[in-house]
């Protein structure tokens, strides 16, 4: 199972699930195998099914066990002390990156 995040909300992809395209909003897209769940911290993208396969086509993944909080505390400290119109993108992206290993560890 595939679960990620769309401008309407969360939803999950089961085995078996109807052909779909969807967009994806920045957030966690988590795949849940047999034996364990790997999370991953995304920017947009889009997310396609097709018989048995799930693809995803975002612009980054960040998977959880190498989100360093410390990093990404101190690049949002640095983005902040310079403003730049030009990094509201990526100042949305690290709050999203902080809350997901924040709520997953």
């Amino acid at each position: 199972m595939v679960v990620a995040r769309s401008p309407r909300g969360e939803f999950a992809i089961m085995d078996g699930h109807a052909p779909m395209l969807a967009v994806l909003d920045p957030g966690a897209i988590r795949v849940h195998g047999e034996s364990d769940t790997r999370v991953f911290a995304a920017r947009r993208g889009t997310l396609r099914t097709t018989g048995d396969r799930v693809s995803l086509l975002v612009e980054s993944a960040l998977p959880l066990e190498e989100i360093d909080l410390a990093e990404v505390g101190a690049r949002l400290t640095e983005l902040e002390q310079s403003p730049d119109e030009r990094d509201v993108d990526e100042r949305a992206y690290l709050a999203v990156v902080r809350a997901i290993k924040e709520q997953y560890g």
